[in-house]
């Protein structure tokens, strides 16, 4: 039984561990929108369990590492089109309807994150390049005396990027930063524990 025990215990700290340790990790670009010009609002980092995917179209960005190495390209559509349907004030029923393409709008979009990049270039469907994005401040891994300029090309000098990426720890560390839930199961399965023998003595 207490084998049982510790066999569960094991098994309980090795999944919280992978479950707390297994997301991909992205830059989250907002843009805006108008007629065909391109602004970045906000960079932030995105955490998700599951891989996020951009509506597919013909503009592209690009990651650029330190040494101008093409890092990684991402294919995005702008989702200015929408669907309408008219109603027959008469009959109430839809009679009408199509597509309609926005002047103006916000969307995000979502690059993978890059431990060596130092910039992100937006390209549209002419392959011209519309806006970039310095994204050193988040980079791990920069040659020495390298420092984020935290501006772009549409970004007003002295806009900083508040969000930072956690540094990466290692197992010890994190058993440290979840003890409280480690406990928590202890307890739990000593209790269990508890129960199981004086159940058993009860038989006896």
């Amino acid at each position: 039984m207490k084998k049982i025990i510790i066999y569960l215990t094991l098994i309980c700290i090795i999944s919280f561990i992978v479950a707390q340790t297994n997301y991909y990790t992205y830059y989250k670009l907002n843009l805006d929108y108008n007629k065909g010009d391109i602004n970045v609002s906000s960079l932030d980092i995105e955490f998700s369990k599951n891989k996020i995917e951009n509506d597919f179209g013909s503009y592209t960005a690009e990651i650029i590492g330190y040494n101008n190495e093409l890092l990684n390209l991402t294919f995005f559509g702008i989702p200015n089109k929408i669907l309408w349907d008219g109603i027959n004030s008469e009959t109430g029923e839809t009679d009408k309807g199509g597509e309609l393409e926005l002047d103006k709008i916000s969307f995000e979009i979502f690059i993978p994150y890059y431990e060596n990049a130092k910039e992100i270039i937006v390209y549209d469907k002419n392959l011209s390049e519309v806006v970039s994005k310095d994204v050193s401040e988040y980079s791990k891994q920069k040659p020495p005396g390298v420092i984020g300029i935290n501006e772009t090309k549409n970004e007003t000098k002295g806009e900083k990027e508040k969000e930072k990426i956690p540094e990466t720890k290692n197992l010890t560390e994190k058993l440290v930063d979840h003890w409280k839930v480690f406990l928590v199961i202890l307890i739990a399965l000593v209790i269990l524990l508890i129960y199981l023998l004086r159940k058993k003595n009860n038989f006896n």
